[in-house]
């Protein structure tokens, strides 16, 4: 029994990940690696945490997603040299559109389940989930994208102030800066030539010479607090659609950054059939991860994000195991789909929360002595934590894969040795 059982599980295709620095690929390697699937992970660089899981069986060093012509020439390079097909999902926007672009000749070497370029980079170009999410009733921002000085003129006398710069898609963006808030009107035309110098790698602006131009969004306060996030897995034929809701309640740098702690939050059923109609309009199915500003009134969505993503791990801890379904259809096996979504749907939660504790740690001890953080706060952050240590979710903590954890720390201290400027802005200053 032992050996047939072995026997299965070297029939089945291995994985390939990328972005070694990302939560999310720690979260899906780790799943694979529980579930038996071999994992390569490809980056860079060696201090990727992702890298140093237990459940990493293979490390190799490719080109930079940045450039992309290298980079995808050394993943057709890698296909054609592997004995065995991998599965190869994007772990980053850039990887989901380049695999949407060349899915054809990269399907010769790699098991995909890709949407198509259309479905995808319809999400990933702001001002394109901007037209369709309105077409299919979702609310958004009050946005505006500029063709020029005129346009940012009317504006200026049109936005309820301060608005947000923001690129119009991060994928090959030259710096991923989040975005620019300008307070005051007479700010917009000079902020907006600035932030238009950051560029896009020549292959992105040939496919799309409109996406130089950044877009302008109204800002919401309540985004520092309120972001309300579901992510789940869609099939292809929309009978598969499983989501879980979470909000997310602490991000660095705090007025708009990246998450540190989410709680667990109940399903909007509005906004969930909102997004099911959204992937039917573009044809998209898939993992996704979208946000959401909850305002007095409104939940206003802001972002979809089509791939793996930083808090991946909480959702897999609450009974979704978004590698092994985007896995299971990549390879077309319907069966075992099947299984993990009927195993999906009967999951009863235990009001799980996500926190990284390093990012927390770091955050209440430098920002209290900055001053940048009021005793209050932080002691009510540490109460948070400990009230719920016993369904605390880690991105990278794990008592059964420690290096991880250990190479983060040793990544941010050399980050912080080699940008000091940027580190005392995002983790002192709270910047």
């Amino acid at each position: 029994m032992e050996q047939a059982v072995r026997g299965r599980e070297e029939q089945r295709p291995p994985v390939l990940l990328f972005s070694a620095s990302f939560y999310g690929t720690l979260a899906a390697a780790r799943c694979f690696g529980r579930n038996g699937i071999d994992v390569t992970v490809a980056d860079p660089g060696k201090l990727g945490p992702a890298s140093w899981s237990r459940f990493v069986g293979r490390r190799v060093q490719c080109p930079p997603e940045s450039q992309p012509e290298a980079f995808l020439a050394w993943l057709l390079d890698f296909g054609r040299g592997e004995p065995r097909r991998h599965v190869l999902y994007p772990t980053s926007d850039e990887l989901a559109w380049l695999v949407s672009v060349h899915a054809e000749e990269l399907s010769k070497y790699f098991h995909l389940y890709d949407p198509g370029v259309e479905a995808v980079y319809g999400l990933l170009n702001k001002r394109k989930l901007f037209e369709v999410g309105q077409q299919v009733g979702l609310t958004l921002p009050r946005t505006w994208f500029p063709e020029s000085e005129a346009d940012l003129e009317a504006i200026s006398r049109e936005a309820r102030f301060p608005v947000l710069i923001k690129p119009t898609t991060q994928i090959l963006y030259s710096t991923h800066r989040k975005g620019l808030p300008v307070a005051e009107p007479s700010q917009l035309v000079e902020e907006y030539r600035a932030f238009a110098r950051d560029g896009y790698a020549a292959m992105l602006v040939n496919f799309d010479p409109a996406v130089a131009r950044p877009m302008v969004q109204e800002f919401h306060p309540e985004a520092a607090q309120g972001i309300y996030s579901l992510s789940g897995f869609v099939d292809e034929t929309g009978d598969v659609f499983e989501v879980r809701g979470a909000m997310k309640v602490l991000q660095r740098p705090r007025r708009l950054g990246v998450g540190v702690c989410f709680e667990s939050a109940p399903v909007r059923q509005d906004l969930a059939d909102g997004l099911k109609r959204l992937c039917q309009r573009l044809g998209y199915h898939g993992v996704f991860e979208v946000e959401f500003i909850q305002t007095k009134d409104e939940f206003l969505l802001i972002d979809f994000n089509p791939r793996y993503y930083g808090q991946m791990g909480f959702d897999i801890a609450r009974g979704l195991p978004l590698p092994l379904m985007a896995y299971h259809a990549a390879v077309g096996d319907t069966d075992a789909l099947g299984d993990v979504v009927a195993a999906a749907r009967a999951w009863k939660g235990k009001g799980e929360v996500f926190c990284n504790r390093i990012a927390l740690e770091m955050l209440l001890n430098l920002q209290r002595l900055s001053g940048a953080l009021p005793v209050d706060e932080a002691r009510q952050w540490r109460r948070w934590l400990q009230s719920h240590r016993d369904v605390a979710v880690d991105p990278l903590i794990d008592s059964d894969d420690m290096m991880p954890s250990a190479v983060e720390v040793a990544q941010i201290l050399y980050g912080s040795a080699r940008h000091p400027r940027a580190f005392l802005r995002m983790m002192v200053l709270n910047r």
